[in-house]
């Protein structure tokens, strides 16, 4: 009755048997395999393949190449024309417009995809659709182009079409199978042969000499092949296939009127079980063979019927099911002629008898000490690593008494838990316990467990009473652990190289000494160079004499390492009047050369010292003071000391907030670029704007550039902020008319340390415009190394197109000899001198020499600070060729600058 039931559950749960749905896809699958058929030939597969894509060069493509495909196709003479790619967002305008012109000459005849996606789970209806841009969809046929895997991500079926705007709108594949059907999925018939589908490599296409009437008045779809592309499903029978050829197998599918229809199965499957049931239980006398012969006869048959009707009229009949069933009536028919309980119990008591091997078997091989024992106190079982970690050579043999093995703390512990279970008898006891055993001269530390478990049993009466326990014992040897823990501790506290406090050990057992004293941070000079001319070990060697010799000073309470070559003391101030005398102390420990091995090595060393302190400030806040003093005495030459200055330990402090602030501010959005005009100063009329970078910290307010420029530059951050300052301006100057150029500064290490024309290139090339509209300022400090990594640099830039200025010109470091050997477009005039043209005959001087001197060397004149109409007009009469400066105008925004497109020129020619 259990192997009936079993069939009939198999029965009722047909698909929602996960093996047996897969057992179905599988068999169809092989049906499909078994009976190819061939394509129509109808439709055609323009593949854009690897050969296309060298060809063509870049993707996406520019939308002129999709419009030129179309002009070619339609001289062709094809019938429908589908393009497998998504045109949903917005390229340059001057592409979507020759692409919308290409559509509307083809007139209509043209498929572009449309996808949707829901956007929950609990309302089918809520869709999210993506759309051609609208002057595409305009000029084109819109059809639904989803490709949907199943449970398993495999794609069997496609749908019929689905809602856009309120409207029935059908899919791909029912457009190209010129079906009236919008509803519903379509089974995909796999038994076509994908090989067998005209397909074209989209560059022949292209090339003039390609004979056009293989396209004619057929259907054409144009898509991804190449495995770069990443449009590729899993699929039935080939494995995996393109998108667009998934398309045109649903076509086919509704062109060669393949629509598969799947047989309802449960009256099927019902029907087939109470066969094999009536035949099995007809069959109980006859021989087993004759039960098998038949249940194979029985599925040969109905396989057979299956490919039948799935090759000839599309009709699925799923048969997994029967497999579960035949193989269930064998089960039956054996069960028919075996004692089958007791069959199983022979099984159970065999099962029984492997586990208490097994479990045996565990406990005897076990790394740590098992001991099992009885109410007795006896042991019955144990491990073979119980003796050596308990140094009792009794516990490797069963019957043993626990007294004679526990070491005494642990068995009283057994006891004290014995005395627990004998009050609850009904309940498991358990305990841990920590012991200390010595074995072979040496301390070992164990840990173990310990758990009581009640037993049952029968008393006069045949009654179940709770007369004894079970008990066992788990022991490991954490002696290496406690050992590494202790290690842990000390590396926590103490310094391991020099054995001195380490910073948080010293920073509390500052709190403890009482009296008024000094915290003095010393700081090792050119231990680098000991190190790299010596070997690290004679540096350590040093390191290891600096502490002995800080240690052996008696005035010298307290010594620690705080890292690196940093040590702190501490020395009270009883004695001690003036902060020279502890340096006079520190200085003459080091006064003498420091022997090392075979050589002796002179040190000098800085000192910072921390001498105010209060009472309730904590051990770390008088350290870091010390460390902020010796930062200050380390910018003097040789050895020197500093005590603590608070005005300048709060300008680091702010440094560093602004250096941690910096990363997280770029993610949000803090940082934009303000504009500055540049006009030209024969015309009067806006030529650009310098892009200025800003930063709005909703916690720091508006941070000057001043400030936050050179922590930048100090920590590298500046190629990040620099490369995204690029990106912007090209981003906004895109919004500019064509005349007007942008120009960015760039900081020297950004020439040194990032990749500044791949940056430079890949902002051009996102946001679609010229070179000749990016400006590039540099300093002058970018000539102090004249290195062949920046001139290359600057050349390729150059090359590209880029204009390179060189700014501030006059305050820096250059000379002419740089001028010359320098590739540059501009000079920029420094606002100091150009502030005092009207006024300073000899700041006119300056700015007409610099002018002659760019003109001999054919640069262009560029000057900054232009703050009234005389100065503007002088640098006109001169010759200067642009000017920028608040006379023009104050950094603004993008949209203000394209305002002052529509202005009057602010001044005339000269």
């Amino acid at each position: 009755m259990v192997v009936i039931g079993l069939i009939f559950a198999v029965v009722l749960a047909g698909a929602a048997v996960p093996l047996l749905k897969y057992l179905d896809n599988e068999l169809v699958a092989r049906r499909f395999a078994a009976a190819p058929r061939p394509a129509s030939g109808e439709i055609v597969y323009l593949a854009i393949d690897k050969k296309t894509l060298d060809t063509v060069g870049t993707w996406p493509w520019p939308r002129s190449v999709y419009a030129k495909l179309l002009e070619k196709l339609s001289g062709a003479g094809v019938n429908d024309i589908f393009i497998d790619i998504d045109f949903s967002t917005p390229s340059s305008p001057t592409e979507d417009t020759a692409l919308a012109e290409g559509l509307a000459k083809v007139g209509g005849g043209v498929i572009l995809p449309v996808f949707s996606q829901r956007l929950s789970a609990g309302d089918p209806g809520l869709l999210a659709v993506t759309r051609p841009i609208p002057m595409l969809g305009a000029n084109a046929w819109l059809a639904f182009a989803n490709v949907v895997a199943d449970d398993d991500s495999i794609v069997r079926s496609i749908r019929g079409g689905d809602m856009l705007d309120g409207q029935k709108t059908q899919s791909v594949a029912a457009v190209l199978g010129r079906s009236d059907d919008a509803d519903g999925s379509v089974l995909i018939d796999y038994s076509i042969d994908p090989k067998t589908v005209p397909m074209i490599s989209l560059a022949d296409v292209f090339d003039p000499a390609f004979d056009d009437n293989r396209l004619a008045a057929r259907s054409v779809v144009v898509g991804a092949y190449a495995s770069e592309l990443k449009d590729i499903f899993p699929v039935p029978v080939y494995r995996q296939l393109p998108g667009p050829l998934l398309h045109i197998l649903g076509a086919e599918t509704l062109k060669q009127d393949r629509l598969l229809r799947p047989v309802p199965r449960l009256p099927l499957d019902l029907g087939f079980a109470a066969l094999v049931i009536s035949v099995v239980l007809s069959l109980r006398a006859r021989p087993t063979f004759l039960v098998a012969w038949l249940a194979t006869a029985m599925l040969i048959a109905i396989e057979g019927l299956a490919f039948f009707l799935q090759k000839n009229y599309g009709i699925l009949l799923s048969t997994a099911s029967c497999w579960a069933v035949l193989l269930l009536g064998i089960l039956l028919a054996l069960t028919e002629k075996v004692n089958f309980s007791r069959f199983l119990m022979e099984i159970a008591n065999a099962e029984q008898r492997n586990i208490r091997r097994l479990l045996r078997k565990v406990v005897t091989d076990s790394t740590d000490a098992v001991i099992a024992f009885d109410h007795n106190m006896n042991i019955f079982e144990v491990s073979a690593s119980a003796g050596p970690m308990l140094a009792a050579s009794t516990s490797s043999r069963r019957g043993t008494s626990l007294e004679d093995v526990l070491p005494s703390s642990l068995y009283r512990q057994v006891l004290s838990l014995v005395a627990e279970l004998v009050r609850e008898p009904l309940a498991v006891h358990g305990c841990t316990h920590e012991v200390a055993v010595e074995v072979d001269g040496s301390l070992r530390h164990l840990d173990a467990t310990v758990t009581l478990s009640p037993l049952e049993r029968p008393d006069e009466t045949g009654r179940s009473v709770t007369t004894s326990f079970i008990g066992s014992l788990m022991i490991r040897d954490m002696t290496a652990r406690r050992h590494y823990e202790e290690r842990l501790r000390y590396l926590s506290q103490f310094d391991d190289l020099t054995g001195l406090m380490n910073r948080r050990t010293f920073s509390t057992h500052l709190k403890e000494y009482e009296g008024q004293f000094f915290v003095l941070a010393i700081g090792l000079h050119r231990l680098s160079v000991i190190n790299a001319t010596m070997g690290r070990d004679t540096g350590d060697d040093v390191l290891r004499g600096v502490a002995a010799l800080l240690t052996a000073e008696p005035r010298i309470t307290a010594v620690a390492r705080l890292g690196g070559d940093v040590f702190a003391i501490v020395i009270p101030k009883r004695g001690v009047e003036r902060q020279e005398e502890m340096i006079e102390i520190v200085m003459d420990l080091f006064a003498a050369p420091m022997k090392v091995g075979l050589s002796s090595n002179q040190l000098s060393v800085r000192v910072g010292i921390c001498a105010d302190m209060l009472p309730d400030e904590a051990g770390d806040v008088w350290v870091e003071r010390a460390e902020h003093a010796l930062d200050d005495a380390a910018r003097v030459a040789g050895s020197g000391w500093r005590a603590y200055d608070p005005a300048a330990a709060l300008q680091q402090q702010h440094a560093r907030e602004l250096e941690r602030a910096m990363r997280d501010s770029l993610t949000r959005g803090e940082f934009y670029l303000a504009y500055q005009p540049q006009v030209d100063l024969r015309t009067g009329r806006l030529r650009g704007a310098e892009a200025l970078l800003r930063w709005n910290h909703p916690s720091f307010g508006l941070v000057s550039p001043a400030t936050f420029i050179p922590v930048a530059e100090a920590n590298g951050f500046v190629c990040e902020l620099g490369r995204w300052a690029i990106n912007e301006a090209c981003r906004q100057a895109a919004l500019w008319p064509d005349e007007l150029s942008v120009a960015v500064n760039v900081a020297p290490v950004q020439l040194i340390r990032s990749d500044l024309v791949a940056d430079v290139g890949l902002a051009l090339q996102r946001h679609g415009i010229t070179s000749r509209r990016l400006q590039l300022e540099i300093t002058e400090s970018a000539f102090v190394e004249r290195s062949s990594q920046v001139f290359g640099t600057i050349k390729a830039l150059r090359e590209m197109g880029i204009e390179i200025a060189l700014d501030d010109f006059g305050t820096g470091y250059s000379n002419l000899a740089h001028l010359a050997e320098f590739p540059l477009d501009k000079l920029k005039i420094d606002q100091s001198f150009v502030r005092k043209l009207a006024d300073d005959p000899r700041s006119l001087a300056i700015v007409q020499t610099v002018k002659s001197m760019a003109e001999g060397l054919c640069l262009r004149v560029v000057a900054e600070g232009v703050e009234t109409q005389v100065e503007a007009q002088l640098l006109a009469a001169m010759g200067c060729e642009l000017g920028q400066g608040y006379y023009f105008g104050k950094p603004q925004t993008s949209k203000d600058i394209l305002r002052l497109l529509d202005a009057a020129p602010w001044i005339t020619a000269a």
